[in-house]
């Protein structure tokens, strides 16, 4: 059954960082492809979050492809860098030596990296946060990998909730609905069928 269609994508392919919102993406088992894929660490290779350093949130992260390969390019202080320019940018800002690194295992090297909490996607309706039956005090959702558009007619904002254990079609991929997060919007979803997602793709439930 239809039920709306893909409004957003969103990549956060520098941990903790902003990121960009794609036209399309690949779907994989570790989620979007590159998210999440890097992240900055200290001289002893722990990864620094937003706990660590809350201007993180402000630096903004995108991918750039150089020979097919993704490379991770950063606005710090008002202008893009990559590669050991944005080690430094950084490192500057925290005061110490850091370095931004792919993850072991990460989707951008084909591997089955991190997920959010667990879960390869999170999930959202646009408006979910005005759903009278939302849980008080969530997070919005503003960090979900896919905000969905769900017609009015078939599924209120905020339906996807009453997901859990279907089965989801964006474009040529399939996901089934895990669970609800306790701390957010949505839902989260692994991916059982690989494929390519675009911005405007129908929705289908079951």
């Amino acid at each position: 059954m239809r039920v709306g269609t893909v409004e957003l994508l969103r990549r956060f392919p520098l941990r903790s960082a902003a990121g960009e919102e794609p036209a399309a993406t690949t779907l994989d088992a570790a989620g979007l492809a590159g998210d999440r894929g890097w992240a900055v660490v200290d001289a002893e290779g722990a990864v620094l979050t937003s706990k660590q350093l809350p201007w993180l949130g402000g630096v903004r992260a995108v991918l750039d492809h150089d020979a097919g390969e993704p490379v991770l390019r950063a606005r710090v202080s008002g202008h893009d860098v990559r590669g050991a320019a944005l080690d430094a940018e950084l490192s500057a800002l925290v005061g110490r030596a850091v370095a931004v690194r792919r993850q072991s295992g990460d989707r951008a090297g084909g591997g089955a990296g991190p997920h959010r909490e667990g879960a390869a996607v999170h999930l959202v309706s646009a408006g979910a946060a005005d759903d009278p039956s939302a849980p008080p005090g969530c997070d919005p959702g503003e960090r979900a990998n896919v905000v969905l558009a769900l017609d009015a007619a078939l599924a209120t904002p905020g339906a996807e909730r009453g997901w859990v254990g279907a089965a989801v079609h964006l474009g040529g991929a399939v996901l089934q609905v895990t669970r609800t997060p306790s701390r957010c919007l949505g839902v989260y979803a692994d991916v059982l069928v690989p494929g390519v997602v675009r911005v405007g793709d129908d929705v289908l439930l079951g």
